[in-house]
């Protein structure tokens, strides 16, 4: 394979909406660069994108795939993600290593609630953008309203820079409007068109087109506009020049257009993003961390080899392929690397360019380039590998926090490390989800991006790891504290059983305190009343309850104990005495002293489209929410809230169904506060029944 630099390497992320033709369109640009010897299809389970089990199942895009082709003396990179929004981390991921994203959009739907989702990711990436209407062999395409739908949605610098020459069954080519040239092509041929004459018909709207075209680039550059004034027109020289220049500025965005599915108008395509995007070359610097203070690094060949593993792949017989965006210098087979994150050291072995299954051995994958490296020692997604004279790590991609939450436990007896050893596994390939134990609701709790991705991780762990589970709805992990103080509470604990007797009287006080101070303990005995041995053991008791709960049998929190008096006996106190009657003075005193129940509240941030706000705050109202305000951007408005977390437990799926699907949220812990009397009884009874039925 030839050798390529930064100057010819182009790096291309592909978005849309689930369903648009992503995977279709990686396929159709690899087959029509004769970098594949046939065209794949996600429909017949025959494509080497989307080649896991789950993946042919779904008939859909669930990890993020790579793949490359060369044309015109170049090699393109695409990164084909997922459009279904619980995998929009791979987005995200993808964006951090890319110059260029191409936004796919249906023929007939147009812009649909995942293409915009993953076109906002592109915020603050400094990202070309380029559009690729697809799908224009479906019936009703109207290709008007279509570019229309897009400039309403991502703006009026959306440019189209061909036209689709029939539609439905009549659908036959496309006409570049820069070149004023028309190209046939046979369904499911080579990719490859055939130069016709431009349909009469057609001329004017095409050269209406070039038209604005024209007008778009001129005004995207003085001198630019200075020729365009004084000629009324650029040379074609001058348009491409113009326009590839607006396309690196992120002024102009190029609409494309064809089927993926049919392999039609694919090597126009291929023209457009070889002769528009930028390189990677374009990308002189690239942003590092050393000891927690952001510089930059130059991105040159010369420079000391560091590259960016943003995604793992794993392979069953195989293992485990992390994809590396080299960045600086170049990494060859049997260099010895530095991970920054982890300071363990890594050797080059097996590395590799990716067209999805398939694999092209290499000994360098140069500055500017994507590959894969094959089974590292201990390297993970969003982690640095350097030279050992670098220190430095590239920032990790942020992914969104999980919104949907369940509970899970082990069908089999004895499987729990099969379960830990499986999701740790998959979390090195997926870290957008969390799983851990919380001690206080005693529940294993899996956290995700959505019911789609929990069933996908859940059905991994049963395929890939034989392990399978009980999911259930995870518990609100509630706390238990006190409103009012209570003096000189006493509780004497005896107890004579023929041999040594166990003899302890304590005396406290309890009293409240502010909310998130926590658990506090004070020792005002004076003058011996109880040994200096056994007055921490009153604090020991006193844990015991903390931890277990006593009025719904939730931690306790944010009240203090003091120990105010006693007595001891010279023969039977000891120390687990003083323990005991701890801890019962306390559950007597905490009885006493108005107990209520505390509940979680989150910080929650709803993004819809303006038209769903007021369908949205109506909701959160009616889950207890408090509405903080409102933040808009552009046409979407972002509602704060605080919300009970026992209230959002299902949000995803409410959310959803309330915007048709526009809508997002996330959540992040914000405080306690107290629980509704009438709920909070509704809690204790539920709680008191599940005493009763574990201790039978």
């Amino acid at each position: 394979m030839k050798q390529y630099t930064a100057a010819t390497i182009r790096n291309v992320c592909l978005l849309s909406h689930g369903g648009v033709g992503k995977t279709s369109l990686m396929e159709a640009a690899c087959f029509t660069a004769k970098g594949t010897s046939k065209l794949g299809k996600t429909s017949n389970g025959s494509s080497i994108f989307d080649a896991r089990g789950d993946e042919k199942e779904r008939k859909m895009t669930i990890s993020m795939a790579l793949g490359f082709c060369e044309w015109n003396d170049q090699k393109i990179n695409f990164l084909d993600t997922p459009g279904f929004l619980d995998f929009i981390g791979d987005v995200k991921a993808a964006l951090r290593v890319v110059e260029s994203a191409v936004v796919l959009i249906d023929a007939v739907d147009g812009v649909q609630v995942g293409t915009e989702v993953a076109a906002r990711c592109m915020k603050g990436m400094n990202c070309a953008r380029l559009f690729f209407v697809n799908s224009c062999d479906k019936e009703n395409v109207n290709f008007d309203k279509t570019i229309a739908n897009i400039k309403a949605t991502f703006g009026s610098s959306a440019a189209p820079i061909a036209l689709p020459l029939g539609t439905g069954a009549a659908f036959k080519g496309i006409v570049n409007v820069i070149t004023q040239e028309a190209f046939e092509y046979a369904r499911e041929g080579s990719g490859i068109g055939k130069k016709i004459e431009v349909p009469a018909d057609l001329k004017d709207e095409i050269a209406l087109m070039r038209s604005t075209l024209m007008e778009s680039v001129a005004e995207s550059d003085e001198e630019l506009m200075t020729k365009y004034f004084e000629k009324g027109e650029l040379t074609q020289e001058e348009l491409l020049a113009g326009l590839q220049k607006g396309v690196v500025a992120g002024i102009v965005h190029p609409v494309c257009c064809g089927s993926a599915g049919l392999n039609m108008g694919i090597d126009q395509f291929l023209n457009t993003i070889s002769s528009l995007c930028p390189t990677a070359a374009t990308r002189v610097e690239v942003d590092v961390l050393e000891d927690d203070v952001k510089k930059t690094v130059p991105c040159s060949p010369g420079a000391p080899a560091a590259g960016f593993i943003f995604k793992t792949i794993s392979e069953e017989h195989i293992g485990d392929f992390n994809l590396v965006r080299v960045f600086c210098g170049q990494f060859k087979t049997g260099l010895d690397l530095v991970n920054t994150k982890r300071n363990s050291y890594e050797r080059l072995g097996n590395m590799y360019f990716m067209r999805g299954q398939q694999r092209t051995d290499t000994d360098t994958i140069p500055t500017g380039d994507i590959g894969a490296l094959l089974k590292l020692k201990d390297t993970h997604t969003n982690e640095t590998l350097t030279e050992k004279s670098q220190s430095f790590i590239f920032p990790p991609t942020v992914f969104l926090e999980p919104v949907t939450s369940i509970a899970i436990a082990s069908k089999n007896k004895g499987d729990e490390d099969k379960i830990s050893v499986g999701i740790a596994k998959l979390r090195e390939e997926d870290p957008t989800f969390t799983y851990r134990f919380h001690s206080d609701i005693k529940q294993s709790i899996l956290s995700a991006m959505g019911d789609v991705h929990i069933e996908v991780i859940l059905g991994n762990l049963k395929n890939r790891f034989k392990v399978e589970v009980e999911r259930m709805q995870p518990k609100i992990s509630y706390r238990e504290t006190i409103t009012k103080a209570v003096k000189y509470v006493e509780y004497t604990h005896k107890k004579q059983s023929g041999g040594a007797g166990q003899y302890a009287k304590v005396f406290i006080d309890l009293e409240p305190r502010a909310r998130g101070e926590g658990y506090e303990f004070v020792d005002k005995i004076v003058g011996g009343v109880i040994d200096q041995t056994y007055r921490p053991s009153v604090d020991k008791g006193v844990h015991a309850k903390l931890d277990e709960g006593i009025f719904a049998g939730y931690p306790i929190v944010d009240l203090r104990v003091t120990l105010v008096d006693g007595k001891t006996h010279p023969v039977d106190s000891k120390d687990i005495a003083f323990q005991v009657a701890g801890r019962e003075v306390f559950k007597k005193a905490f009885e006493m002293a108005g107990p209520i129940l505390l509940e979680p509240v989150v910080n929650l941030k709803v993004t819809v489209p303006d038209e769903y706000t007021g369908d949205v705050m109506g909701d959160l109202s009616s889950r207890r929410g408090k509405i903080s305000g409102m933040e808009p951007t552009g046409k979407y408005q972002t509602v704060n809230a605080k919300v009970p977390e026992a209230e959002i437990l299902n949000y995803s799926a409410t959310l959803r169904a309330l915007t048709q699907g526009r809508g997002t949220f996330t959540k992040t812990f914000s405080h306690y506060e107290t629980v509704p009397n009438e709920v909070a009884k509704k809690i204790v009874e539920v709680s008191k029944k599940e005493t009763v039925a574990e201790s039978e």
